[in-house]
């Protein structure tokens, strides 16, 4: 399939468009970033796409590469059959029920195509990085949110009305407050870098708060690599909600490999140990024995070598 050809891999972050040339085999040609304003619109970010692939088109065609097709990765839940996002806004104004893949097409004259951020990143980890060789998978993105991917007998699971794969919204404490989506206790509310953050605040105790109020995630970890006690204890807990949110995962779906993405999955070893204790710890034998529990490996890049390689399948009529 296409074994010279090439395509354009997009992802839309919240402070940046990301963009990359990529062979189907993953070879990354080209890659660029675009940073964003922090105010956005609709329009804002489809000017900002289309640039984007001006822009990258004309630097790969000199070396005699046109690119035969784009595939999108953005955030929410996507019509992934006609390349709509419906939503929710992702806080960009009118970001509802936006047709971009037939905007991007008409735009360009390509074949384009747009799916889920976390899915285009378990695609890439099953097709080049950590899940390769593998048929059933479940890829978590632990970062900001959680978000998540799964593969069953090889071909990505998309649920009724393509809304599968939102493992940061299983519930894992009905007794907590309800969360910015509405879920009581939700896996997000308790495992993500928000929730990180949010208990080393409360730990250090409202008269310690100024001046702390913007720390991030990852200055937390780096405290508790030097053993700054408090630090300690939220990564410790910490590991240990991500471990049981995976418990549940085990349990339901048995996969063959559990993926770590985001920037989490990027913390020392000793955090990944923690949490394939709590895991292993809180699931059933059977469905926990030969479960690998893994970083994956191809980072920021994901996304980007995901939605290449997702629209190169759909251009070749192929299910995925």
């Amino acid at each position: 399939m296409f074994n010279h050809a090439a395509a354009i891999g997009i992802d839309i972050g919240r402070n940046a468009i990301r963009i990359a040339v990529v062979r189907i085999h993953g070879e990354v040609i080209s890659t660029k970033s675009f940073p964003l304003n922090l105010v956005q619109t609709k329009d804002y970010i489809i000017s900002g796409i289309l640039e984007a692939i001006r822009e990258i088109r004309q630097s790969v065609a000199s070396d005699g590469i046109n690119p035969i097709c784009i595939g999108t990765a953005a955030k929410g839940f996507i019509d992934h059959a006609s390349g709509v996002v419906i939503g929710p806004d992702q806080g960009i104004k009118d970001w509802v029920n936006v047709p971009l893949a037939k905007i991007i097409n008409q735009e360009t004259g390509l074949p384009a195509y747009v799916g889920n951020d976390a899915n285009m990143m378990t695609i890439a980890e099953h097709r080049f990085g950590a899940a390769k060789g593998y048929s059933n998978i479940v890829f978590v993105a632990l970062r900001t949110g959680i978000g998540g991917g799964i593969i069953i007998n090889g071909k990505l699971y998309r649920g009724m009305n393509n809304a599968g794969g939102e493992v940061g919204q299983m519930i894992i404490n009905f007794e907590n407050e309800i969360s910015d989506k509405g879920i009581r206790g939700s896996y997000e509310q308790f495992a993500s870098a928000s929730a990180i953050m949010r208990r080393y605040r409360e730990e250090i105790g409202s008269e310690n708060h100024q001046g702390l109020k913007a720390i991030t995630c990852r200055e937390i970890f780096e405290l508790s690599y030097i053993n700054e006690p408090v630090a300690v204890k939220v990564v410790k807990e910490n590991a240990e909600m991500v471990g049981i949110g995976l418990a549940n995962l085990i349990t339901i779906f048995a996969p063959e490999i559990i993926v770590l993405g985001g920037g989490m999955s990027e913390a020392n070893d000793s955090y990944l140990s923690m949490i394939k204790a709590s895991a292993f710890a809180n699931s059933l034998e059977n469905c926990r024995s030969d479960v690998k529990i893994e970083r994956a490996n191809l980072g920021s890049r994901a996304s980007l070598l995901g939605s290449a390689y997702y629209g190169m399948t759909r251009l070749a009529g192929k299910s995925i």
